[in-house]
């Protein structure tokens, strides 16, 4: 149905058809037809809503909804800024708002509103009834009626699958993704980045509420990786790649910047910005080109923090180097139980990694140094053999628990566990996930291992309060235990 087919009604209208076993749905915007799918009534109502708040953010103006399933027809409306209301609460308008200009619209803050609120912003909005379905009751947004006066308590729903340990099933919100896509989370937790099936980048503040949306300039089979949080020109962005370009979204919202990529180039989300290294060279992001960064004395660049690029050589200082050749080295501080520096390992976010000599017997010390100062945050004594075919990942470094192959620290208090084949690949929280003895666990930042269900997901990261878990190309929001 097209805006013609409402008189009076300039605006566009989509028109969605719930199918009677609700396991799909029809949405017709402007002549254009798509089917969305859900393993459950939800989670097709949820979808089928997503098309329209999605076309809403996209030309910049309200999009009308003709709501149907078995049991009943409701007239809706889907604003820019991600809100589903009912029809009658929007003023009709004289005629159509021209969109902006390839700007992602930023849905404005609204106080005293959880996850649970009476008016749901995003594409997690199932919006008034259509949330009900069969038995289900919901919000009664009955012409004339206030929303935040008729309410019924509805019925929560449920995860489907198991949940990682330390995590309840009961779902806070669900986005549909990209086919093949995986979500990003922010280290401190207070943003999430996705592409959904619509070919858009969304971000997601932690209590879940949609900030903007934006139309990704490659189709989202073309990105490497998921999204990742990164400091750009000195500002929040969010960064994702194809082959040859590095494409950067502010996270306030605007426009994108591309860079373009030398041909052997690789790029590194070690640290708080992107480092691209090709050959010999080290370079950094900025003002929509790179730029490069000398690296001397047979140094290695390991991360780059803003404009600046650590470096490190075997055994020694460390050195930061910014673009103009600024240099400050840095001196390791030896742990109370090590001799002789053995090698720099590695760099991760804020921690350089250093092997030491135990002071007596065999063995080593690893060590995780403050890497601004030098400083020791944590060291452990370790079996060599357990650091053998230990691979560099940047993901075990959390803000409330750190890791590295078998070594778990808690950076507060500086305490470590040691847990003998740990793999570690994610820190969520005050919990590492990971891989011990081929299975699944979970490590806390003491050493107590759990061991998840087979069937469970790995969190892809904590939003706020929730972890994410990803299961058959939909992302969910599951609360802590």
């Amino acid at each position: 149905m097209s805006r013609a087919s409402r008189p009076g009604h300039p605006r566009p209208t989509a028109v969605i058809a719930i199918a009677p076993d609700e396991r799909s749905a029809e949405i017709v915007i402007e002549g254009q037809r798509q089917v969305v799918t859900g393993s459950v009534p939800k989670e097709t109502r949820r979808a089928a809503l997503d098309v329209a708040t999605g076309y809403a953010a996209r030309i910049g103006q309200p999009v009308l909804i003709d709501a149907r399933d078995s049991n009943g027809y409701w007239n809706l409306v889907a604003t820019p800024d991600g809100v589903v209301q009912a029809a009658d609460r929007l003023p009709p308008a004289a005629a159509p708002t021209p969109a902006p200009a390839a700007r992602p619209p930023v849905a404005a803050k609204r106080s005293g509103r959880g996850r649970r609120g009476l008016v749901i912003a995003g594409a997690a909005v199932l919006a008034v009834v259509l949330l009900g379905g069969a038995g289900v009751a919901a919000w009664n947004l009955m012409p004339g009626e206030d929303p935040a006066v008729e309410t019924t308590t509805t019925e929560a729903q449920v995860l489907g699958h198991p949940a990682p340990p330390g995590y309840g099933d009961t779902v806070e919100f669900s986005e549909p993704l990209a086919p093949g896509s995986q979500p990003g989370v922010s280290r401190d937790g207070d943003f999430l980045a996705f592409m959904g099936p619509d070919e858009r980048l969304t971000l997601f503040d932690a209590s879940g509420e949609r900030l903007w949306s934006a139309a990704l300039p490659a189709a989202a089979t073309e990105f490497l990786g998921p999204p990742r949080f990164v400091d750009y020109d000195g500002e929040p962005a969010v960064v994702m790649e194809t082959t040859g370009t590095l494409w950067f979204w502010p996270l306030a919202g605007g426009e994108y910047v591309s860079i373009t990529l030398p041909e052997d180039a690789s790029t590194q989300y070690v640290g708080s910005s992107a480092l691209v290294r090709s050959g010999d060279d080290a370079l950094v992001p900025t003002g929509g080109a790179l730029e490069s960064v000398e690296i001397t004395g047979g140094a290695a660049p390991m991360l780059a923090e803003g404009s600046e690029v650590l470096t490190a050589v075997r055994t020694g200082a460390w050195t930061w180097v910014d673009p103009e050749g600024e240099v400050a080295e840095v001196n390791a501080r030896r742990p109370e139980n090590a001799g002789e520096m053995e090698a720099v390992v590695t760099a991760l976010r804020e921690y350089v990694i250093i092997r030491w000599e135990p002071l007596r017997g065999d063995g080593a010390v690893l060590a995780f140094h403050d890497s601004r100062d030098g400083s020791v945050i944590g060291a452990a004594e370790i079996d060599p053999a357990d650091l053998e075919d230990v691979r560099h990942r940047s993901g075990p470094i959390g803000t409330a628990v750190v890791a590295y192959g078998p070594v778990v620290l808690d950076p507060e208090s500086g305490a470590t566990a040691v847990v003998s084949g740990f793999e570690p690949q994610m820190a969520v929280g005050t919990t590492v996930f990971g891989q011990l003895d081929g299975a699944a666990a979970a490590v806390s930042a003491a050493g107590e291992v759990r061991e998840p269900d087979p069937a469970s997901a790995q969190p892809a990261g904590l939003l706020g309060g929730n972890a994410i878990v990803v299961h058959e190309d939909h992302l969910y929001a599951i609360p802590s235990q």
